[in-house]
């Protein structure tokens, strides 16, 4: 794998909201999220984190339409979206050591769910690579159906990592499956020994539903989908439908629920 070149530098970092202690520093690291199931696709994502909380939310590209777009754009009227997608709302993983909240865009329909916290079952291995200028070590673990490998540093000694990644003596720069199915790279770390507090809407965490309605909703949006789909087709055609057991299904799934 190629990896690029980090830049380091002291960044302030923005504090407040949600009650903490003061943390005794502030971080900030930038990741490419990148999966390979269906189609090949990647997203940017910032993950701010201090000693007690880590929040890592998408970086939401938009572009231009047209000329005539980009000099609305300059007076606060735009023409602005996104590929594959409508709906603008970024994505986000919200650990506070006790529970994950993750905001999701599932079919431009956004779902903001709360987990409890994941027991991650790390493998520590005496392996080492150079990530930039540091000496990142190994750790394996298995994970809803898949086998992931991660490579942390203890320079930064927190247990944050993208994603939902969690639990490892050290800040995670890189991780991915067996398969290559995805793979999170970091591109950039910045560190402030100021201390602060992350940012978050602590009220609109309250809106977050569980897991199991998560799932529950996700399906019920594909099963109106396919009756939408079906509706169009013509007269006399099997409507189109899912097997919600079929196997091998979740290979086409970060997650295996399931498993």
């Amino acid at each position: 794998m190629k990896y690029k070149n980090f830049l380091f530098g002291i960044a302030s970092l923005f504090a407040i909201i949600v009650n903490a202690q003061q943390a005794k520093f502030c971080g900030k690291v930038d990741y490419t999220f990148t999966t390979n199931l269906a189609y090949l696709y990647s997203e940017k994502y910032t993950m701010n984190f201090n000693s007690t909380y880590s929040y890592c939310e998408e970086k939401v590209e938009v572009k231009i339409n047209d000329k005539n777009s980009q000099e609305k754009s300059e007076q606060g009227v735009t023409n602005k979206h996104i590929v594959d997608r409508q709906n603008l709302k970024s994505k986000f993983f919200f650990n506070n050591g006790s529970h994950l909240y993750f905001r999701d865009n599932f079919m431009d329909e956004i779902l903001l769910v709360k987990e409890d916290a994941i027991e991650w079952n790390w493998i520590l291995h005496p392996e080492t690579k150079q990530i930039a200028n540091f000496t990142s070590k190994k750790a394996t673990t298995t994970f809803r159906g898949r086998n992931y490998t991660a490579w942390y540093i203890t320079n930064i000694p927190i247990p944050f990592g993208p994603w939902k990644f969690h639990g490892l003596p050290g800040l995670i720069l890189e991780v991915y499956d067996a398969s290559l199915s995805f793979h999170i790279m970091a591109n950039n770390v910045k560190i402030d020994n100021s201390p602060c507090i992350i940012k978050i809407d602590a009220v609109d965490l309250k809106k977050a539903i569980n897991i199991e309605d998560y799932l529950l909703k996700k399906d019920k949006i594909l099963d109106e989908f396919l009756a939408e789909m079906s509706s169009r087709l013509p007269k006399g055609s099997e409507p189109l439908r899912w097997d919600k057991n079929c196997s091998g299904c979740h290979s086409n799934q970060i997650e295996n629920f399931n498993d």
